[in-house]
């Protein structure tokens, strides 16, 4: 929404002095400009979508496994583009809840968000455009992606937050996808393929994990 700073400035001024006997009168005449209007920057605007769809400001689930076993695995990916002013880079990251019912299977305590999350494991990552792509996994990237002004090689890579030895929902979200390069046009995609580790125990039974993926144009290097 543009926000409008208006400044009207009107100013008349008459003095008038006695010198002596005498009457001087000094005037001064202040002529005024109205209606100058400042306008604050829309910033940038980002909108995605997913197959089919049209351009949002957000789009319904794109990673949905239901009654999932361990191993199982599910594919997504969401078209992104910039339709408001210049913005400096992307960043991804993701956060989530868990649904933990209450029934013979559940847990005395609850199963917390962040243990669910750790056996979501991502196995695919992949963020690009027209001509170059980056493997957010390995930190790789093909062809010749654009480098924002405080970009380092770790800034493209999901590190092992937890030094597990996988990477994962969680370790997405405490170490986000940072510095990307903007989305450019009409092609510009994030894939994501998640698994459900074999190694998960039956704590899990009956949980849900609701992940919200989260996507931002920053418009200063700082952010």
């Amino acid at each position: 929404m543009d926000k409008k700073i208006l400044a009207n400035m009107l100013i008349i001024a008459v003095a008038s002095m006695l010198l002596g006997a005498g009457t001087v009168a000094y005037f001064s005449d202040t002529e005024t400009s109205t209606g100058n209007t400042f306008t604050v920057d829309c910033g940038p605007d980002l909108q995605i979508k997913d197959s089919g769809e049209d351009w949002s400001d957000g789009i319904g689930p794109e990673w949905t496994l239901t009654d999932m076993k361990p191993g199982d695995s599910v594919y997504g990916s969401v078209d992104l583009r910039n339709v408001g002013s210049t913005a400096d880079h992307l960043e991804i990251t993701c956060n989530y809840t868990i649904y933990d019912p209450l029934g013979p299977e559940s847990d005395t305590d609850g199963t917390p968000a962040d243990d669910m999350a750790k056996q979501m494991i991502i196995i695919k990552c992949i963020y690009g455009s027209n001509g170059w792509w980056i493997n957010c996994l390995y930190g790789n990237y093909s062809g010749e992606p654009p480098k924002p002004e405080n970009y380092t090689y770790n800034d493209w890579v999901i590190n092992d937050v937890d030094g597990d030895g996988k990477i994962t929902l969680y370790d997405l979200k405490y170490d986000p996808i940072d510095d990307l390069p903007l989305p450019d046009g009409w092609e510009t995609r994030f894939d994501m393929t998640l698994k459900f580790s074999e190694d998960a125990g039956s704590e899990f039974i009956g949980d849900t994990l609701d992940v919200t993926m989260i996507f931002t144009l920053n418009q200063h290097p700082s952010q």
